[in-house]
């Protein structure tokens, strides 16, 4: 009896582990990578229906690339922890969250704001961004700082949401957002001094 049960147990671990190691592949197989097939579709299709212009799917196409080469050092180790999976998951929602945005804004309006936001705001969002993948894979920034310098990011990103809410950026607007991008940037060159 004690070996029937014992039997029994050894089975229940091993089944255990054994699905363990599967939902974390799975995630990655599942969530992840489905998640990013469905962003590069949604990319692709907003360029055939016209409602994406080719400069929009060249800067989202680099997020995307961003996105994979980040995977790509995570997975250096051969999984994704916890961790990292949410912070893939973070940074894919935005991804969607800018192409739900290039989709539906107004391309053919003229009235400037188009423009602004992808030539000025969004080149220096893209810029901060690099600036900060860049300072940490080469060792300037450590983890930490690198963590609160994409907080600040991330801050700036859902002030342009809540601003860009009624479908356009006012001069005002983009004066703020140009003044915490200039801030950024100064966090930025202060953490690569020290």
């Amino acid at each position: 009896m004690k070996k029937l049960l014992f039997a029994m147990i050894c089975a229940v671990m091993l089944f255990g582990m054994a699905a363990i190691g599967y939902a974390e592949r799975g995630d990655w197989h599942g969530g992840i990578r489905d998640r990013i097939r469905d962003a590069k579709q949604s990319i692709e299709r907003g360029i055939e229906h016209g409602r994406i212009t080719r400069q929009e799917s060249r800067q989202l196409n680099e997020e995307l690339d961003d996105i994979l080469a980040r995977i790509d050092r995570m997975r250096s180790d051969g999984r994704l922890d916890e961790r990292e999976r949410e912070k893939i998951h973070h940074d894919l929602d935005r991804l969607e969250r800018d192409i739900r945005r290039e989709k539906h804004d107004d391309d053919r309006r003229g009235d400037g704001v188009r423009g602004d936001w992808h030539g000025g705001i969004r080149d220096r969002v893209h810029a901060a961004k690099q600036s900060i993948a860049q300072a940490r894979e080469h060792k300037r920034i450590t983890k930490r700082e690198a963590r609160k310098l994409n907080n600040e990011l991330d801050g700036i990103l859902v002030r342009i949401d809540r601003m860009k809410s009624d479908g356009r950026l006012d001069e005002r607007e983009r004066e703020k957002i140009h003044r915490d991008l200039d801030r950024l940037n100064r966090d930025i060159a202060k953490e690569k001094r020290d």
